[in-house]
């Protein structure tokens, strides 16, 4: 089997890793085997995770938006090597966390993986104790990180982000938005009062120019909108300029 469980007290070891508080975060398992993923989001699970696994037949970056997750474990074996190929898909969308779990201990595939934007690289087998501890300290990383920036902040009348954390209030109510709705949104306000047209969006946020027909950009727009004003209580609106693009301004 390619990892290792725990034995012994689980209850006893868990609560000295981790506290008694239950843990909030939300895994994404990604993997092209079924057994060790199911094995992966039960003993993970028992810890308080939030486990969810990507749908084989779903692309990466629907599962990305679909659960929002703190961290992505990414899953292969000897042959799957090709796996990584879809790491610049992910990190087009996804700035969390993405941890490697492979069966590969290869010095070159390491530094390619950590090129591609892998924040860590394990090597099954592994002890179940052990990707345990290293989930948890990548957590605690980000959330000492976090605390320490987190002050930063952007406002625009009522709303307000938090860079950092993705974080976004609006009239002092959360709003829970996807990786890339935060950078949609976080682009719209650094560029306040001015029209974006779709060309400027398409290179920032996808990297790639935009074909004067995919309607990626407007339905992310939508989505925008119908999560920041579906109470119409804000004093901002996204605003379409016909014929231009898109801008955020002040209602009053």
């Amino acid at each position: 089997m390619a990892i290792h469980l725990k034995t012994g007290n689980t209850a006893t070891s868990e609560n000295i890793l981790f506290g008694d508080e239950p843990n909030n975060e939300k895994i994404l398992l990604v993997g092209n085997e079924q057994l060790m993923p199911d094995l992966l989001q039960h003993q993970l699970g028992k810890l308080g995770y939030q486990v969810q696994q990507k749908h084989p037949d779903e692309a990466v970056s629907k599962s990305i938006a679909q659960h929002n997750p703190d961290l992505i474990l990414l899953d292969i074996g000897f042959d799957s090597l090709a796996m990584l190929a879809i790491m610049p898909q992910i990190r087009s969308v996804y700035s969390g966390l993405v941890v490697l779990l492979t069966s590969r201990d290869n010095e070159q595939e390491q530094v390619q993986a950590f090129n591609l934007g892998v924040d860590e690289y394990l090597i099954k087998p592994i002890a179940m104790r052990i990707l345990e501890v290293r989930v948890a300290a990548l957590f605690k990383r980000v959330s000492q990180s976090t605390a320490n920036k987190d002050q930063a902040q952007i406002q625009v009348g009522e709303l307000i982000l938090f860079p950092h954390s993705h974080k976004c209030l609006l009239a002092g109510k959360n709003i829970v938005l996807t990786q890339f709705e935060f950078k949609l949104l976080r682009l719209l306000v650094d560029n306040n009062g001015k029209i974006m047209n779709r060309d400027f969006i398409y290179q920032q946020l996808l990297g790639r120019v935009y074909n004067g027909s995919e309607r990626t950009v407007d339905v992310r727009v939508s989505q925008l909108r119908d999560k920041l004003f579906e109470k119409k209580s804000a004093k901002l609106r996204i605003e379409t300029v016909w014929g231009k693009g898109y801008m955020l301004s002040l209602t009053g």
